[in-house]
């Protein structure tokens, strides 16, 4: 069993222990293609929670590079495929490391905001997500992560059907019009959110 097979059983069953977990739309993640998932960001646990409801594939997500300078977390985050980004300015060689990943059959997971959104409500998407997708010529899956991480409530991950970017693959966009896309995204995460809250 590989390091990834094995850590994303054991947030499995941390999570079946833990919360009343429950995953809706499992079969909207295809088995194949090129695929970026797209989720809410509220928490610590929120990788934890992704990781554990995707069984088909092996994600690659995209995390701040400042985790990496523990040098016993940076080895775990490599092993599970975890790319370092500067959120402020990602350099060309990270972008490179991000498409390849894409290209290579892993599901490329990003938080649009961009950063933990700890207060009610969300925040505003960056242009990455919607960057990601075009180059990447990858569906993006947007993923709801409804809970209030308390230990034993419920935990619900939403996972809608994916969106094309298809139309954009020969455009040069601009950053504004990335953000644009990554907030329509994000809107459709933020609605699957608020009905399945009820």
């Amino acid at each position: 069993m590989s390091f990834y097979k094995f850590v994303t059983k054991a947030f499995k069953c941390f999570v079946n222990i833990f919360y009343k977990y429950k995953v809706i739309g499992a079969e909207n993640i295809p088995d194949e293609g090129n695929i970026i998932i797209a989720a809410n960001h509220k928490s610590n646990l929120d990788p934890i929670f992704l990781a554990a409801a995707i069984e088909n594939r092996e994600v690659a997500a995209i995390a701040k590079k400042e985790l990496f300078k523990i040098k016993p977390l940076a080895y775990i985050l490599k092993k599970l495929n975890v790319i370092p980004i500067n959120r402020e300015k990602p350099d060309i060689s990270t972008i490179k490391n991000i498409l390849k990943a894409i290209k290579d059959g892993y599901v490329l997971g990003i938080f649009p905001e961009g950063t933990r959104i700890k207060e009610p409500g969300f925040g505003k998407a960056k242009a990455g997500l919607s960057m990601f997708a075009i180059k990447g010529k990858a569906q993006v899956v947007p993923i709801s992560i409804i809970s209030n991480y308390k230990l034993f409530n419920r935990v619900t991950v939403y996972i809608d059907k994916p969106i094309s970017f298809e139309e954009y693959y020969k455009q040069k966009l601009t950053s504004e019009e990335n953000e644009r896309l990554s907030q329509n995204v994000l809107e459709v995460i933020k609605e699957n959110y608020y009905i399945h809250s009820k």
